[in-house]
């Protein structure tokens, strides 16, 4: 019987270059060209955040672009503000480029955009430099003063050293649970004890144990302790007065002691783990702010202002053109959109993902990350008159499960669960309005694009979305990179954009979204 093979793994850049010549001649049998060119709806791209898996959207939008698909409406956040800004800056049509975002993600690294956990390294270095500078210096004033503190067994003493460093270090959270482990049983008070927890408490105190004793050994501090009070009978007393005074005092200075440890580590922190400096040179150097600006498109950057809390949305058009177009809402482009003289700098600022960079300072005002607020941009792509969205996400529907180690994990992951209940949030609203539109349509004999309910003060047209989002969410957090998952997320941002293209070129050969639209008056039950 002939051995089986394994089937070899799909080279990713071999993949996408046949999945661009396979989706080019499916586009010309069916004749893509000329649905696009009697289709008058706008069409707009909703770009969510999500860090390095973003090259996701960098292959979507090539699909789009090999699609020759016009793009009237871009409204982004976070890492999508960046492919948008690259994917309308390098186009002078409403169809944009997405060539150069992807060769852009093909040839990013960590370093290029400031993600440098070596400053951290630096910090840890000064931290020890401080203390043995201290501790030298406290040795010679000793030496000086004719008291000798030299060991017996120096290399000994300063590897139990390095490992008592290293446990608290690593386990200083564990550490006190054999404390409450001891206390309770002498109070009796009832509690399960955690087998792992109590065993590494044991294994770190063990050790630090040995280091104190160890030290008190090498320094022979209990024969000068004798000889001490040999000489000063009433010294022993004078050390147990302090000791109780420390012991009763201790609520008190503890809370004091935890004050100024918390000022004295806020000292090196800094807004985010690390600065905008590179990754606003990164994106200053491929990114022209005259071309972005005289792109067609318009493109909407959501970021949030920290000090109000408020979502804002820097544009590369002026407000006057963004309110004149058809089915824009004059309202919310005077009220919520802004002009900048530094569009590049809104790009930063809005992909100033919370805790992992820096706020951006623009205009004497701090922003960060608009997912805060508009993680899938979907209402300002409505309101600005799209009639069909489509929404690019780099998570899937279903919750995907992390594995939390750190606080920059929980950070991270805490900034996800707030955006994707952005996006939930501003789903369910659309689906909303387009099932009352659709109930009026089908009560008064239209089709849902041709009628726009009336509800009061406020008007309501159907919108029709299209998802492209991977069936699994991306594995990585938003700050891994990986070339070789680069490549695979571009692949398969394409395909997946490829899919809901053809999807919606099927609905926009009888979508009607050129016939006058019906106002209709909306009753609430």
């Amino acid at each position: 019987m002939e051995e089986s093979r394994p089937v070899p793994e799909e080279n990713p850049s071999e993949g996408l270059k046949q999945a661009r010549v396979e989706f080019g001649a499916r586009l010309e049998s069916e004749r893509a060209r000329e649905v696009w060119k009697n289709f008058n709806g706008r069409i707009a791209l909703a770009l969510s955040g999500g860090g390095t898996r973003g090259a996701y959207q960098a292959g979507a939008l090539l699909a789009f672009q090999d699609a020759e698909l016009p793009t009237h409406i871009i409204a982004a956040t976070s890492i999508g503000s960046i492919n948008a800004a690259g994917y309308a800056g390098n186009s002078d049509s409403l169809v944009g480029n997405a060539e150069a975002v992807v060769n852009h993600w093909l040839g990013v690294t960590p370093t290029l955009v400031g993600i440098e956990w070596t400053r951290y390294a630096w910090m840890l270095g000064g931290l020890i430099a401080f203390w043995a500078g201290v501790g030298n210096l406290i040795y010679s004033m000793l030496s000086s003063a004719g008291y000798s503190l030299s060991l017996r067994n120096p290399k000994l003493t300063w590897i139990l050293l390095g490992l008592a460093g290293l446990v608290m270090l690593l386990l200083y959270d564990y550490l006190p649970y054999l404390t409450f482990i001891v206390r309770s049983m002498v109070t009796g008070k009832l509690f399960k004890i955690q087998k792992r927890r109590a065993a590494l408490s044991i294994v770190g105190n063990a050790i630090v144990v040995a280091f104190l004793l160890a030290l008190v050994e090498e320094l022979e501090v209990i024969p000068r302790f004798r000889a001490l009070l040999e000489l000063y009978p009433a010294y022993l007393a004078a050390v147990a007065a302090l000791v109780a005074v420390l012991l009763l005092s201790r609520r008190h200075w503890h809370v004091q002691l935890s004050g100024f440890m918390h000022k004295l580590l806020r000292l090196p922190l800094r807004p985010g783990l690390f600065p905008n400096y590179e990754r606003a040179r990164f994106v200053r150097e491929r990114l022209s702010e005259e071309k972005l600006r005289a792109s067609p498109i318009h493109v909407m950057f959501s970021a949030t202002d920290l000090q109000t809390g408020d979502p804002v949305f820097f544009s590369n058009t002026p407000k006057e053109k963004l309110a004149a177009e058809r089915g824009a809402d004059a309202e919310f482009v005077r009220s919520m959109v802004v002009e900048t003289t530094d569009l590049v700098g809104a790009v930063v600022a809005s992909s100033a993902l919370p805790l992992a960079f820096e706020p951006m300072m623009l205009h004497g005002r701090l922003y960060a990350d608009g997912g805060l607020c508009a993680n899938q941009p979907l209402r300002p792509a409505v309101r600005l008159g799209a009639d069909v969205v489509f929404l690019m996400m780099m998570d899937s529907v279903a919750v995907r499960r992390k594995k939390l180690k750190t606080f920059v994990d929980v950070g991270l992951s805490a900034v996800d669960i707030l955006m994707r209940q952005t996006l939930v949030n501003d789903m369910r609203i659309a689906a909303n309005f387009n099932m009352t539109c659709e109930r009026a349509a089908e009560k008064n004999g239209l089709h849902p694009e041709e009628v726009e309910i009336v509800l009061g003060a406020r008007r309501y047209r159907y919108v029709k979305s299209f998802a492209v989002c991977p069936p699994e969410s991306i594995p990585g957090s938003a700050l891994d990179f990986s070339p070789e998952r680069t490549r695979e997320a571009i692949l398969l941002g394409y395909r997946d954009g490829m899919g809901q293209i053809l999807n919606f070129l099927e609905y926009a050969r009888n979508a009607r979204f050129s016939y006058p639209r019906h106002e209709l008056e909306w009753e609430l039950h």
